[in-house]
């Protein structure tokens, strides 16, 4: 596992400080010794991640891909938070209330150097039918609009409704060798947000605009969430999109470890 990692849980059980959910309750346990054992290292460049040495070679390689990804909007302007944890020596007993199933929107986006894709909304819950669908209907003739679609690559994470064999099949006939992902010609490691300009830059920047109008219902939400895709700038696109290959070659020289705490 990541040396950084190791050095701060075995900081922690030497201070008596306890792991803390943040944004909801959970009971205090010690971390034990054995804690250890249940993390794993992913090793997250390996010979199957062939982006790294690509971008080094070609310049021109980071501009030419699509980063692409789904988020949920919440109605109540809720954020998935459950990674965010703060450490105590004691129990802050605090409880935080929130709202179960708040109405809320699937949007699909994607990001490169010349700005963005989309939006495009899901009507429900994304499957591989519905992905495949918005492919075909939304996503492909958008590309078209907007790239030359026998260069540029097209990214998205391992999520089952990517995974389905009729996407990676319409993908493979799409695309041929030019999309990254799970079983894609270019492997894309897992558990990557610090990687991927969709997690560590497009969503949070949209969340924190669309919720700070606070919209009253669903139309207003999406509303709010085509407006300020719509006004983001292209120039912002492009710096995140170009500081891909720097991460990567930083989390190849980390062995892996995640590196926000290292830019």
């Amino acid at each position: 596992m990541p040396r950084a990692r190791i050095i701060l849980q075995r900081t922690l059980v030497r201070s008596n400080q306890y792991p803390n959910n943040q944004y909801g309750t959970q009971n205090l346990h010690r971390v034990e010794k054995n804690y250890f054992l249940t993390i794993t290292c992913l090793r997250r460049i390996s010979p199957e991640t062939r982006l790294c040495p690509r971008a080094a070679d070609d310049s021109s390689f980071p501009d030419r891909i699509l980063w692409t990804d789904e988020a949920i909007f919440k109605l109540n302007g809720h954020v998935n938070r459950h990674n965010c944890v703060y450490y105590a020596v004691e129990n802050p007993h605090i409880v935080i209330t929130k709202e179960i199933n708040a109405p809320g929107i699937t949007v699909w986006a994607g990001i490169w150097s010349g700005g963005l894709i989309g939006p495009f909304f899901f009507h429900d819950s994304v499957t591989a039918n519905s992905y495949l669908e918005m492919l075909k209907k939304e996503i492909i003739p958008a590309i078209k609009s907007r790239m030359n679609l026998q260069e540029m690559f097209y990214m998205h994470d391992g999520a089952p409704s990517h995974y389905a064999q009729p996407v990676r099949h319409f993908l493979d006939k799409t695309f041929r060798n030019r999309w990254i992902g799970r079983r894609g010609a270019i492997e894309w490691p897992a558990r990557s947000p610090d990687l991927t300009p969709t997690d560590f830059f497009l969503w949070g920047v949209i969340k924190d605009y669309v919720y700070a109008k606070k919209p009253q219902n669903l139309q207003a939400l999406k509303d709010a969430i085509v407006t300020e895709m719509q006004s983001l700038p292209a120039e912002l696109c492009r710096k995140a999109c170009q500081t891909v290959p720097y991460r990567l070659q930083l989390c190849k020289d980390k062995e892996g470890e995640h590196i926000e705490q290292y830019l």
